[in-house]
């Protein structure tokens, strides 16, 4: 029998403090894929399994929970009666929501608050907004490789659309060596980068299953330097750390011209080669000093031509590039 006399009475010292709740977000706080990578989720994409989460068409999610806050003015009931085409605009406005408009900005903006997430921005091109020329460089209708989307499904991973595949010049999937599929084989529809129900992967006409294994292989060399130099941006975009303004790329590219002028003289079969190139630098770099430039029709070439990358270009310093195109070109010149 235990002695009450040699009992020892433990007392535990109570926090009578209510504890501090962390702050909760209105919308799940669903991380997006890849982000860092040139496969980056699309914002579109990120829109669309958002509405998953929380059991919503994508056309309540944005109507019902990000248009009151962007349309502060209008009647929230009525809102949610309305088509997405009542927040985003004209048809030829939905494909860039994946791209640097003004609208692409304020849905980042009320996502970012509604999730508490401070990464939604690099699910589109908005940290470019000045330096490049966005006109005619998304694609009207979603497109997909149908052997990425079977190979996920079968490995049960996240079944998503990456901002790579919303760019009209990317017509082929560099890891399945297959073109990117524009209409559904089912019912020959083609859809739209915002619909009202769009699960991944699926039609959102007829909810048929998009992916499939495709035998053989296309040949796409001639397709791989726009399409490396693309995925190379949208990785480049979280790494940057700073709004990209054109007069640096001006300089940037200014050193180019004068290094493919110099190989020239050094070399005049390069002529050739650099003739064309280095005329469109010259116009480029008197005209934009402060103007957006074109990605496909000069940066990547350029950057093609002086045997860099598109993430040296952005990412080196200027004499850090001197350095890497003097080399290049066996060029011994001091900056």
């Amino acid at each position: 029998m235990v002695n009450p006399k040699r009992m020892t009475i433990h007392l535990e010292n109570w926090n009578l403090k209510p504890p501090k709740i962390p702050q909760r977000s209105r919308l799940f706080s669903l991380e997006p894929v890849a982000v860092g990578t040139p496969y980056a989720e699309s914002l579109s994409s990120y829109l669309h399994r958002l509405a998953q989460e929380h059991c919503l068409t994508s056309q309540k999610l944005v109507m019902g929970e990000i248009a009151p806050l962007i349309l502060k003015n209008e009647d929230k009931s009525e809102l949610l009666k309305k088509n997405v085409s009542h927040l985003l605009g004209n048809s030829d406005a939905k494909p860039a929501i994946n791209g640097m408009r003004e609208m692409t900005g304020q849905l980042v903006t009320v996502l970012e608050e509604l999730t508490m997430r401070q990464d939604l921005r690099f699910l589109t091109l908005l940290s470019w907004k000045g330096m490049i020329y966005d006109k005619g460089l998304f694609r009207k209708y979603r497109a997909w490789c149908p052997c990425c989307w079977e190979e996920w499904r079968q490995k049960n991973t996240t079944i998503y659309e990456p901002l790579l595949w919303s760019f009209k010049d990317v017509e082929f999937c560099l890891i399945h060596k297959q073109r990117l599929i524009e209409e559904c084989p089912h019912c020959g529809s083609h859809l739209p980068a915002i619909a009202k129900l769009s699960p991944a992967g699926f039609c959102s006409r007829c909810y048929g299953w998009l992916g499939q294994e495709i035998k053989g292989e296309e040949e796409i060399e001639e397709y791989r330097v726009k399409i490396q130099g693309i995925s190379e941006l949208i990785a480049l975009t979280p790494q940057l750390g700073y709004e990209p303004i054109p007069i640096e790329l001006t300089r940037k590219l200014q050193l180019i011209l004068l290094v493919f002028e110099q190989a020239i003289g050094k070399d005049l079969l390069l002529l050739g080669d650099l003739g064309r190139i280095i005329e469109s630098l010259k116009i480029a770099s008197k005209t934009n000093q402060n103007q957006p430039y074109h990605l496909l029709k000069l940066i990547i070439p350029v950057c093609e031509k002086a045997r860099i990358s598109v993430y040296q270009l952005f990412r080196s310093d200027f004499r850090e590039l001197g350095k890497i195109l003097f080399e290049n070109f066996g060029l011994e010149l001091k900056l």
